[in-house]
């Protein structure tokens, strides 16, 4: 993670497994930077030190991942191949 108002690099996490991470990155106002890694894992991290909050593994992530609001709930969608994951945040 690269801290945007200096340029210098926050933290680090490696990703290991074929062809590193996958997809992209998202980044929440709750803090949470949300990426695939290369073990088949969609994963959250606390983006302010890069500890690993949560995962699941749901295969390659193919996109970047991304939320949104409904009926008063936040969801994390990410897709991997012809599938679409959806993962209810609050």
């Amino acid at each position: 993670m690269i801290n945007y108002k200096t340029g210098k690099v926050a933290w680090r996490r490696p990703y290991y497994g074929v062809g590193g991470g996958g997809g992209g990155l998202l980044t929440t106002a709750g803090k949470l930077l949300s990426a695939g890694d290369g073990g088949g894992n969609l994963v959250a991290h606390d983006a302010s030190n890069g500890k690993p909050l949560w995962h699941s593994r749901i295969g390659r992530v193919t996109n970047a991942p991304q939320t949104y609001m409904l009926d008063g709930h936040q969801y994390l969608i990410a897709a991997t191949g012809d599938r679409v994951w959806s993962f209810m945040l609050y």
